[in-house]
Protein backbone atom coordinates (compact mmCIF):
# COMPACT_ATOMS: atom_id res chain seq x y z
CA UNK A 1 0.00 0.00 0.00
CA UNK A 2 1.41 3.40 -0.97
CA UNK A 3 1.89 6.27 1.46
CA UNK A 4 -0.96 8.13 -0.24
CA UNK A 5 -3.33 5.22 0.48
CA UNK A 6 -2.18 4.59 4.06
CA UNK A 7 -5.08 6.68 5.40
CA UNK A 8 -7.51 4.17 3.90
CA UNK A 9 -6.16 1.28 6.02
CA UNK A 10 -8.50 1.81 8.96
CA UNK A 11 -11.53 2.38 6.71
CA UNK A 12 -10.80 -0.82 4.77
CA UNK A 13 -10.56 -2.82 8.02
CA UNK A 14 -13.85 -1.34 9.25
CA UNK A 15 -15.49 -1.98 5.86
CA UNK A 16 -14.48 -5.65 5.91
CA UNK A 17 -16.21 -6.24 9.26
CA UNK A 18 -19.29 -4.18 8.41
CA UNK A 19 -18.61 -1.37 10.88
CA UNK A 20 -19.22 1.50 8.43
CA UNK A 21 -22.38 3.39 7.60
CA UNK A 22 -23.81 2.81 4.11
CA UNK A 23 -22.39 6.12 2.90
CA UNK A 24 -18.93 5.36 4.30
CA UNK A 25 -19.01 1.82 2.88
CA UNK A 26 -19.93 3.19 -0.56
CA UNK A 27 -16.97 5.60 -0.39
CA UNK A 28 -14.57 2.75 0.42
CA UNK A 29 -16.04 0.59 -2.39
CA UNK A 30 -15.46 3.41 -4.88
CA UNK A 31 -11.84 3.70 -3.77
CA UNK A 32 -11.29 -0.08 -3.98
CA UNK A 33 -12.58 -0.14 -7.55
CA UNK A 34 -9.96 2.40 -8.60
CA UNK A 35 -6.96 1.35 -6.47
CA UNK A 36 -5.22 -1.98 -7.12
CA UNK A 37 -2.96 -1.66 -4.06
CA UNK A 38 -5.90 -1.21 -1.70
CA UNK A 39 -7.76 -4.07 -3.37
CA UNK A 40 -4.78 -6.30 -2.62
CA UNK A 41 -4.82 -5.05 0.99
CA UNK A 42 -8.54 -5.87 1.16
CA UNK A 43 -7.94 -9.41 -0.10
CA UNK A 44 -5.15 -9.90 2.46
CA UNK A 45 -7.43 -8.81 5.32
CA UNK A 46 -10.29 -11.20 4.58
CA UNK A 47 -8.60 -14.26 6.17
CA UNK A 48 -7.52 -12.08 9.11
CA UNK A 49 -11.15 -11.06 9.63
CA UNK A 50 -12.29 -14.67 9.50
CA UNK A 51 -9.64 -15.68 12.03
CA UNK A 52 -10.49 -12.83 14.41
CA UNK A 53 -14.18 -13.65 14.08
CA UNK A 54 -13.48 -17.03 15.72
CA UNK A 55 -11.97 -15.48 18.84
CA UNK A 56 -13.98 -15.34 22.08
CA UNK A 57 -13.98 -13.48 25.43
CA UNK A 58 -10.81 -15.25 26.57
CA UNK A 59 -9.05 -13.53 23.68
CA UNK A 60 -10.46 -10.11 24.55
CA UNK A 61 -13.23 -10.22 21.93
CA UNK A 62 -16.98 -9.66 22.54
CA UNK A 63 -18.90 -12.74 23.66
CA UNK A 64 -21.14 -14.40 21.12
CA UNK A 65 -24.83 -14.43 21.99
CA UNK A 66 -26.35 -17.88 22.64
CA UNK A 67 -29.02 -19.22 20.27
CA UNK A 68 -32.37 -17.53 20.81
CA UNK A 69 -30.86 -14.26 21.93
CA UNK A 70 -29.44 -13.02 25.26
CA UNK A 71 -30.83 -14.31 28.52
CA UNK A 72 -32.51 -11.55 30.50
CA UNK A 73 -33.14 -11.28 34.23
CA UNK A 74 -36.94 -11.41 34.53
CA UNK A 75 -36.81 -9.16 37.60
CA UNK A 76 -35.54 -6.26 35.51
CA UNK A 77 -37.18 -4.61 32.56
CA UNK A 78 -35.39 -5.55 29.31
CA UNK A 79 -33.11 -2.93 27.82
CA UNK A 80 -32.95 -3.09 24.05
CA UNK A 81 -29.90 -1.97 22.16
CA UNK A 82 -30.35 -1.64 18.40
CA UNK A 83 -28.89 -4.65 16.59
CA UNK A 84 -27.03 -2.38 14.19
CA UNK A 85 -25.24 -0.66 17.06
CA UNK A 86 -24.15 -4.00 18.55
CA UNK A 87 -22.82 -5.11 15.19
CA UNK A 88 -20.96 -1.85 14.69
CA UNK A 89 -19.36 -2.06 18.14
CA UNK A 90 -18.26 -5.65 17.55
CA UNK A 91 -17.07 -4.75 14.07
CA UNK A 92 -15.14 -1.78 15.40
CA UNK A 93 -13.28 -4.03 17.88
CA UNK A 94 -12.38 -6.49 15.11
CA UNK A 95 -11.41 -3.65 12.76
CA UNK A 96 -9.09 -2.21 15.42
CA UNK A 97 -7.51 -5.64 15.89
CA UNK A 98 -7.07 -6.00 12.12
CA UNK A 99 -5.35 -2.61 11.88
CA UNK A 100 -3.15 -3.40 14.90
CA UNK A 101 -2.10 -6.72 13.35
CA UNK A 102 -1.23 -5.03 10.04
CA UNK A 103 0.80 -2.39 11.85
CA UNK A 104 2.70 -5.04 13.81
CA UNK A 105 3.44 -7.03 10.66
CA UNK A 106 4.58 -3.90 8.80
CA UNK A 107 6.85 -2.87 11.67
CA UNK A 108 8.46 -6.29 12.00
CA UNK A 109 12.12 -5.99 10.98
CA UNK A 110 13.20 -8.01 7.96
CA UNK A 111 16.43 -9.93 7.58
CA UNK A 112 19.66 -7.88 7.62
CA UNK A 113 20.37 -6.33 4.21
CA UNK A 114 23.73 -5.18 2.85
CA UNK A 115 25.00 -3.69 -0.41
CA UNK A 116 28.30 -2.63 -1.94
CA UNK A 117 29.80 -1.32 -5.18
CA UNK A 118 33.36 -1.64 -6.50
CA UNK A 119 34.16 1.22 -8.93
CA UNK A 120 37.27 -0.59 -10.15
CA UNK A 121 35.36 -3.65 -11.40
CA UNK A 122 31.93 -2.07 -11.87
CA UNK A 123 30.32 -4.87 -9.87
CA UNK A 124 27.45 -4.05 -7.54
CA UNK A 125 25.93 -6.47 -5.03
CA UNK A 126 23.02 -6.61 -2.65
CA UNK A 127 22.53 -9.37 -0.07
CA UNK A 128 20.18 -10.38 2.73
CA UNK A 129 21.21 -12.82 5.45
CA UNK A 130 18.98 -15.39 7.13
CA UNK A 131 20.05 -17.38 10.19
CA UNK A 132 19.50 -21.15 9.83
CA UNK A 133 20.24 -24.09 12.15
CA UNK A 134 23.18 -24.96 9.88
CA UNK A 135 24.63 -21.43 9.69
CA UNK A 136 23.56 -18.69 7.26
CA UNK A 137 21.51 -18.51 4.08
CA UNK A 138 22.46 -15.69 1.71
CA UNK A 139 20.19 -14.22 -0.94
CA UNK A 140 22.47 -12.36 -3.34
CA UNK A 141 21.84 -10.17 -6.36
CA UNK A 142 24.84 -9.05 -8.45
CA UNK A 143 25.05 -6.73 -11.47
CA UNK A 144 27.94 -5.43 -13.58
CA UNK A 145 29.64 -8.77 -14.11
CA UNK A 146 31.17 -9.69 -17.48
CA UNK A 147 28.77 -11.92 -19.44
CA UNK A 148 29.32 -15.58 -18.56
CA UNK A 149 31.76 -14.72 -15.75
CA UNK A 150 32.35 -17.66 -13.40
CA UNK A 151 32.00 -16.48 -9.80
CA UNK A 152 32.33 -17.79 -6.28
CA UNK A 153 30.59 -16.40 -3.22
CA UNK A 154 32.85 -16.57 -0.18
CA UNK A 155 31.68 -15.85 3.37
CA UNK A 156 34.31 -14.43 5.70
CA UNK A 157 34.63 -14.41 9.48
CA UNK A 158 37.47 -13.65 11.87
CA UNK A 159 38.08 -17.39 12.15
CA UNK A 160 38.31 -18.06 8.43
CA UNK A 161 36.32 -18.26 5.18
CA UNK A 162 33.89 -20.68 3.53
CA UNK A 163 32.50 -21.00 0.01
CA UNK A 164 28.74 -20.36 -0.04
CA UNK A 165 28.02 -20.82 -3.75
CA UNK A 166 29.27 -20.71 -7.33
CA UNK A 167 27.59 -19.56 -10.54
CA UNK A 168 28.07 -18.11 -14.00
CA UNK A 169 26.72 -14.64 -14.81
CA UNK A 170 24.08 -14.29 -17.50
CA UNK A 171 24.57 -12.44 -20.76
CA UNK A 172 23.40 -9.25 -19.11
CA UNK A 173 26.10 -9.53 -16.46
CA UNK A 174 23.58 -10.21 -13.69
CA UNK A 175 23.10 -13.05 -11.24
CA UNK A 176 20.64 -13.84 -8.50
CA UNK A 177 21.53 -16.77 -6.29
CA UNK A 178 20.88 -18.30 -2.88
CA UNK A 179 23.98 -19.51 -1.07
CA UNK A 180 24.58 -21.31 2.21
CA UNK A 181 27.43 -21.02 4.69
CA UNK A 182 28.24 -22.90 7.89
CA UNK A 183 29.35 -19.60 9.47
CA UNK A 184 26.62 -18.13 11.74
CA UNK A 185 25.22 -14.69 10.82
CA UNK A 186 26.61 -13.18 14.03
CA UNK A 187 30.17 -14.18 13.08
CA UNK A 188 30.20 -12.98 9.46
CA UNK A 189 32.37 -9.97 8.70
CA UNK A 190 32.19 -9.82 4.88
CA UNK A 191 30.94 -11.42 1.68
CA UNK A 192 33.37 -11.73 -1.21
CA UNK A 193 32.60 -12.33 -4.87
CA UNK A 194 35.61 -13.83 -6.57
CA UNK A 195 36.53 -14.79 -10.14
CA UNK A 196 38.76 -17.83 -10.82
CA UNK A 197 42.20 -17.74 -9.17
CA UNK A 198 40.65 -15.81 -6.25
CA UNK A 199 40.51 -12.55 -8.22
CA UNK A 200 38.36 -10.19 -6.16
CA UNK A 201 35.36 -8.65 -7.94
CA UNK A 202 33.52 -7.25 -4.93
CA UNK A 203 33.86 -7.19 -1.16
CA UNK A 204 30.75 -6.48 0.92
CA UNK A 205 31.23 -5.75 4.65
CA UNK A 206 28.48 -7.16 6.88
Amino acid sequence: MSQACARWRGDIGAYIVGALSPAEAARVKRHLRGCAACRAEYQDLIPVRDWLGRLGPADGMPARQPPGGPRLDSSRPPRHRPLRRRLMLTGAVIAAAVVAMITAISARPGPPGFQAFDPATGVRGQASLHATPAGTEIELTVTGLPAGQRCTLVTVSRAGAAVAGTWAAGYGGTARITGASAIPVSELTALRIEAPAHRLLLSMPV
